[in-house]
């Protein structure tokens, strides 16, 4: 079993040779015309960025907040007033080790998911940040199992993982059974086939939201695609959320918001709430009305002026 979500799921079946760990950790529209003219919302709290530093973040349902540098191959958590609490990392290929880390997953405040891209695995830690287990499947004899250098990757409300396989140019599904359950945007998919997928996130409906280079597909959870989100809007996007209430969007300084019926809610340019924005916003987090911005300016902390006044948690 893969992780702790709901109580009633037993702890992860690791299973280790001499050389490597090959834990099996597994647990477990349409779409709108959009309108000409997109409501700008008036600029909020200005943010000046911290001297927090990376290039993937998440922010756990605590609040606290989960940086990963993939330079200096670490992890770090700070908590609310960005103080750090927690690190691990370092180059190499043992557990709790990186080479060149692409993406963390922490929101439920239980799991940290941690794409390893440079050694082809998942690893999984809890919320300190002790090491749990870890995902290979590159060296499987059945090819619809195996995936390489990770990009991504995210954890459904059900359990379900899916990554971002940046090697075969697909999405990779685990589900509750201890099983690659499938595989989805590869070259047999048709209008739905990822050409270079590097974000994915679980958004309204459960649908999977996959960022693959210019576009955005959309997909449900069991992997059938659905549309592309607003085909001819994007120019070249660097990061996204999603989560059940809403999708945010980053492309060239501005952030684009989306609603649970992924109708546009609004825009804002970057440079009004981050002073001295420097490069791309390479990742995207938030929690309870704070929207959490990640570019080479650093980490900025502002209002989250998309937090849906209709918001369901679950």
């Amino acid at each position: 079993m893969l992780f702790q979500v709901p109580e009633r799921i037993p702890a992860p079946l690791v299973r280790e040779d001499r050389h490597r760990s090959h834990t099996h950790f597994w647990r477990s529209a349409r779409v709108f015309a959009i309108a000409a003219a997109v409501t700008a919302f008036p600029p909020g709290a200005v943010a000046q960025p911290d001297r927090v530093s990376g290039t993937a973040l998440d922010v756990d349902l605590k609040g606290n907040i989960y940086i990963l540098d993939a330079a200096e191959n670490t992890l770090r958590v700070f908590n609310g007033e960005v103080k750090r609490i927690f690190t691990v990392g370092g180059s190499g290929w043992g557990n709790g080790q990186f080479d060149v880390p692409s993406a963390v997953w922490a929101r439920n405040g239980i799991d940290v998911f941690v794409a390893d891209y440079g050694n082809h695995r998942i690893q999984r830690f809890d919320r300190q940040l002790a090491f749990v287990s870890s995902l290979s499947t590159r060296d499987s004899d059945v090819p619809e199992e195996r995936f390489g250098y990770p990009t991504d990757v995210a954890l459904s409300r059900m359990g379900e993982l899916f990554i971002c396989d940046g090697e075969n140019q697909r999405v990779v599904k685990v589900n509750g059974l201890s099983q690659v359950e499938k595989t989805f945007g590869g070259f047999d998919a048709g209008k739905g086939k990822l050409e270079k997928p590097t974000r994915i996130a679980i958004g309204p409906s459960d649908n999977v939201y996959v960022l693959d280079g210019s576009r955005i597909l959309v997909f449900d959870s069991f992997g059938n695609f659905l549309h592309e989100l607003y085909d001819t809007m994007w120019k070249q996007p660097s990061a996204l959320y999603a989560d059940e209430n809403r999708i945010l969007i980053a492309d060239q300084g501005a952030l684009y918001c989306f609603d649970r019926q992924e109708r546009p809610s609004g825009n804002v340019a970057l440079a009004d709430i981050i002073p001295g924005l420097r490069g791309e916003v390479r990742s995207i987090g938030s929690h309870q009305g704070k929207l959490y911005l990640l570019s080479a300016s650093g980490l900025a902390t502002v209002a989250d002026p998309c937090w849906p006044a209709d918001r369901i948690d679950k």
